[in-house]
């Protein structure tokens, strides 16, 4: 919880800041908290401090991500949904070889602690090689005054914005739910013992990360929306497969697997998206898009994990559905907002 207000704080501060002072500076302030941070958690013995320096590695979590998404955004202008997307595919292959080195050193009757001094010192590094290699880009000189007058609170008033946004919140939602609760609803929809539903969910979130890798290859086909829409429109497919599927369990697992696949491009793809949509707000349109994708990893699987304990595994599935029908609502809004909305007036609203 700790760790999730930071970062949900600093996506929402982290923008605007890079905005105003560059990319670079967030950065590398971001990959110095996150290293003080775990520094703090692993020779912290209070329980208080714990908590606080949870906090602090959010920080710069949160900031780290903005600035990241941001970066590679703007180095690779003409392919960013592609390279966003593989940017996204080392975020999912991280998230799954640190639990497993933390995982063999405890195995080894080693402290798992040795996992995060490691990654600590590694953020320091990768800020002392910022500070020395990277150099931010200035604004282009010719770009219309109207668009260098943008402000803070004009681009928070564009409803692309917002539908941008609470897109993303939903999808974060779904995306969460389903990884969070699939192994129990394996268990209680198929009688699937609990190892192998395990499996089930370490294999949904597998087919994600795979999904980027095909947004990598679809983009070069694809234009960012036209990428989305393929993504969601799969996963409703998907979704109504496991409403037929529920209480079956080869049939149910692939149908989770599909959800899985078309889910993995729908968020750098929505970053790509952002980040050409407002190019002179960047850093205020991706923090507000990514800290309302955070707001939905927090609320939506909270909500369908009671909806499982309380109600039959098939309104579970049916809740699930609902939220990605919601998604293509809002991605449908946003592609008739974006298509019939000149680019500088989208900038400048």
């Amino acid at each position: 919880t700790f760790l999730f207000m930071g970062a949900l704080i600093s996506m929402f501060v982290a923008g605007p800041l890079t905005d105003r002072f560059g990319k670079k500076i967030v950065m590398v302030i971001s990959l110095f908290f996150l290293s003080a941070g775990l520094v703090g958690l692993c020779l912290t013995r209070s329980l208080p401090l714990m908590f606080f320096f949870f906090f602090f590695t959010g920080l710069g979590q949160g900031g780290m991500e903005v600035s990241g998404n941001l970066v590679v955004a703007e180095a690779y202008p003409k392919n960013n949904t592609g390279i966003l997307n593989l940017l996204h595919f080392f975020y999912g292959f991280g998230a799954f070889i640190g639990p497993a080195f933390i995982s063999l050193a405890i195995s080894n009757d080693i402290s798992g602690k040795i996992v995060l001094w490691f990654a600590s010192v590694l953020f320091a590094v990768l800020a002392v090689l910022y500070i020395i290699l990277y150099m931010n880009k200035p604004k282009s000189a010719s770009m219309p005054l109207s668009e260098n007058k943008a402000t803070h609170v004009s681009v928070y008033r564009s409803p692309l914005l917002w539908f941008t946004s609470v897109m993303l919140l939903t999808y974060v939602g779904v995306e969460f739910g389903l990884g969070s609760w699939s192994t129990t609803f394996m268990e209680v929809s198929a009688r699937l013992p609990i190892q192998q539903g395990a499996l089930v969910t370490s294999a949904y979130w597998g087919f994600i990360t795979l999904g980027r890798l095909a947004g990598l290859v679809l983009s070069k086909k694809l234009k960012s929306l036209q990428l989305l829409g393929v993504a969601t429109i799969g996963s409703l497919i998907g979704v109504i497969a496991l409403i037929i599927f529920t209480g079956t369990t080869s049939a149910a697992i692939v149908s989770i697997m599909v959800i899985g696949l078309c889910f993995g491009t729908v968020y750098p793809t929505t970053i790509a998206f952002t980040s050409d949509a407002f190019i002179i707000n960047q850093g205020k349109a991706v923090g507000l898009v990514s800290a309302f994708g955070s707001i939905g990893g927090l609320t939506l699987p909270w909500m369908a994990g009671i909806i499982l304990e309380k109600h039959p595994p098939l309104t579970f599935v049916i809740f699930e559905a609902a939220i990605i029908i919601a998604m293509l609502a809002f991605f449908i809004w946003i592609r008739n907002t974006f298509k019939n909305t000149k680019t500088t007036e989208i900038l400048t609203q």
